[in-house]
């Protein structure tokens, strides 16, 4: 298939293609689907600011959906990732670890860094990378801890020079020792944009353009990454965000607000009014209770919102004010009902089990919470319940993370409860891998790449592996 037929067969728009003559080229790697990996705003934005410089051509690739043995191309110009000078990995879930271990196979180069001698630099960033580089440092020759604004243009020269990496601060190598005080902040976030810039029908949210508006939150609850690993809270100004929206209102009408606690935004009414007034629909991903004012909610149901998303963890104050949630009972029921006034009819709530000093008691305690709202508001009401893992760079990263077999009496108990909820719940089995993983370092390097080779394998396999001495 020649590059540009390669390249339609997409349906993209806003592909970048550009002569590879002269220039650094980089692959850039969503270590996913396609479908996942495209409503990432950090592929987007990394795949615009590295092709704005005219000394580097990036190209993007993503996981094959079936593990394959076939040569992985890129989607711009079905060139070979492992031709690139440069394979650049954007980690945002710590399983996908393995597709990095898989990827790097299928290309045939060795995925331990201290086994290669010649091919192309690998380098890292990402969520994960930010609160724990070592899982992957084994497979890279660098990882960057943290935002990538304040090192972008240092990065970028580096290459073209090709000068060492692992200098830039924030770089992290196996021979790092991590200092999360190294980790890399974008102070002023107005800088630098982070939006959807190529459209496809083939993505999740293929519906609407996503933009960055707020980074990092603001309220600290114990266990959570963006309080803490991605610290201070900050937000683009509505003046920084809006030439962005225009751009992205010609290709979606629905526009997605990105960001940990969207609805604080200090603009927040504004820029939802601005969206309205140029026929676009605002799109919060998250939403406090205490935040979701009248004004607001008029405002999300003139752009056709007709569902509201709240994240109260627990099933009662106490163990929310233990987990450095504050939010009450009360203020949970009131936004609802706020929300049902205004025209909106369904609500998800998302709750964790397992946290630290949980009861039986605090399980049940859910379904009190969510049967009382839906009888005081006469909403439907759906929810999703994930199971607790300490996390490094937080306050509850040495917490003890609930066992498998308790973990699936908890859910069974809270299942046995529930009563007119639609329920969605985390498999305990992948819960403890992930939870592996999100304290594993380089000690299980080795066998990551056993399961990488070993291909398609269950859950149990898969933990047999991991707790091999």
């Amino acid at each position: 298939m020649r590059a540009k037929e390669h390249s339609q067969a997409y349906n993209e728009t806003g592909t970048i293609i550009k002569n590879h003559g002269g220039k650094i080229r980089i692959g850039l790697v969503f270590p996913n689907s396609y479908r996942v990996g495209m409503a990432n705003l950090a592929i987007h934005s990394l795949y615009r600011w590295f092709n704005a410089n005219p000394d580097i051509v990036c190209e993007r690739y993503f996981l094959p959906d079936e593990i394959t043995s076939k040569i992985p191309r890129t989607i711009e110009t079905n060139a070979p990732l492992a031709d690139m000078d440069v394979i650049a990995f954007s980690l945002s879930y710590e399983l996908d670890a393995l597709n990095i271990v898989r990827i790097l196979q299928m290309c045939g180069i060795p995925p331990l860094a201290v086994d290669r001698t010649k091919g192309p630099l690998i380098i890292a960033g990402g969520a994960v990378a930010a609160y724990n580089p070592h899982l992957i440092s084994s497979f890279c020759d660098a990882v960057l801890m943290g935002d990538a604004e304040p090192v972008i243009d240092e990065l970028m020269n580096s290459l073209i020079e090709r000068q060492d990496v692992a200098e830039i601060p924030g770089m992290v190598t196996t021979e790092t020792i991590i200092d999360y005080k190294n980790r890399q902040v974008a102070r002023d976030l107005d800088r630098l944009q982070v939006y959807s810039s190529v459209y496809c029908a083939d993505a999740e949210f293929a519906d609407m353009g996503l933009i960055e508006i707020g980074r990092g939150c603001p309220y600290g609850c114990l266990f959570c990454v963006a309080s803490h690993c991605f610290r201070p809270a900050r937000w683009r100004s509505f003046d920084a965000i809006m030439p962005a929206i225009r751009e992205m209102g010609q290709y979606r009408k629905k526009i997605g607000l990105v960001g940990a606690s969207v609805t604080d935004h200090p603009q927040i009414l504004q820029i939802c009014d601005e969206l309205l007034s140029m026929g676009l629909s605002p799109s919060p991903a998250s939403m406090r209770a205490d935040a979701l004012s009248t004004d607001l909610l008029a405002l999300l149901v003139r752009g056709g919102t007709r569902s509201i998303t709240l994240a109260p963890e627990a099933g009662n104050e106490t163990l929310r004010r233990k987990a450095g949630k504050v939010v009450t009972d009360d203020a949970l029921t009131s936004a609802c009902l706020r929300a049902k006034q205004a025209g909106i009819n369904s609500v998800k709530m998302y709750f964790i089990i397992g946290l630290p000093g949980e009861t039986d008691d605090d399980i049940r305690d859910i379904t009190k919470l969510t049967q009382r709202i839906m009888k005081e508001t006469g909403m439907r009401l759906s929810a999703g319940c994930s199971i607790f893992i300490p996390k490094p760079g937080t306050p509850w990263a040495n917490e003890q993370m609930v066992s498998t077999s308790n973990a699936k009496k908890k859910l069974n108990l809270l299942k046995s409860e529930m009563r007119g909820v639609t329920l969605t719940t985390e498999n305990p089995r992948e819960a403890e891998i992930q939870g592996i993983f999100s304290n594993g370092g380089m000690e299980i390097a080795d066998k990551m790449i056993k399961i990488a080779t070993e291909g398609k394998m269950s859950t149990a396999e898969m933990l047999t592996i991991l707790s091999e001495k």
